[in-house]
């Protein structure tokens, strides 16, 4: 029986937008916080970026952001003493708000789901800080319409790890199989939660990931079409394809 969705967090309740001058801006207000020349803003930024390239795909392991704006204020030359690592990196994050964007539906889609007796999770893969990030969820009233959160940068492990699902299910107390995952990557959020046990739905409404659709239980192009998806779950008992 159906008894909870779980959705991705970025593309498919909200947006995220990269915008260079907004990166540049992030990594500009670290280094006037640390005190380092903003000079080096370019340098600073490049340094940042390899560090997020650089990443295997393939790894499951978040990456730590506190020990990558460490290594690049030391070489830098600033010390990179924690508390001025997290001050650095709440000062970026806050660079970044005109990047979020809330999907119009979303809260209505969260409702929704709620108002046919179902849970609400949420599995994000992020490297921000979870207070940062949860506080974010809070002032979007997504915070407050989750029975469960599952973030990476707590789990230390990013999905498509199976650790991931296992924790959605636990932190919901349910089995995998009455767990509708809903979001917009075919490996993070169809693949991996299906081989849990999972239903799945790809969420196309941002974009369209690349590979077989059809991998999918279902694929929606726009958020409220879920609620719809909802009814044929309950009715077929049958779990996401894998």
């Amino acid at each position: 029986m159906l008894r909870a969705v779980a959705f991705d967090y970025r593309n498919t309740l909200a947006e995220f937008r990269w915008d260079e001058g907004l990166w540049h801006r992030g990594v500009r207000t670290m280094l006037e916080l640390a005190g380092a020349d903003v000079a080096e803003t370019a340098r600073a930024a490049e340094l940042l970026r390899r560090r997020l390239a650089d990443r295997d795909p393939s790894d499951p392991i978040e990456l730590d952001y506190v020990a990558a704006v460490g290594d690049m204020l030391a070489a830098l030359g600033v010390p990179a003493a924690a508390g001025l690592v997290r001050r650095c990196i709440e000062a970026e994050y806050r660079c970044w708000a005109p990047a979020r964007h809330v999907h119009p539906d979303a809260l209505a889609l969260l409702d929704g789901v709620r108002g046919r007796g179902l849970r609400c999770a949420l599995a994000a893969n992020t490297f921000d800080p979870p207070e940062l990030f949860r506080a974010d969820l809070v002032a979007q009233g997504i915070a407050g319409r989750m029975d469960a959160i599952v973030l990476s940068c707590e789990l230390g492990l990013r999905k498509p790890h199976p650790a991931v699902y296992a924790a959605v299910a636990a932190a919901l107390d349910l089995d995998p199989v009455d767990v509708l995952f809903v979001g917009d990557r075919l490996r993070d959020d169809v693949l991996g939660p299906a081989a849990a046990g999972m239903h799945t739905c790809l969420a196309t409404w941002y974009r369209l990931d690349p590979g077989d659709r059809s991998r999918a239980g279902a694929v929606c192009t726009e958020p409220l079409q879920v609620l719809g998806e909802l009814e044929g779950i309950v009715e077929s008992g049958s779990p996401g394809k894998i």
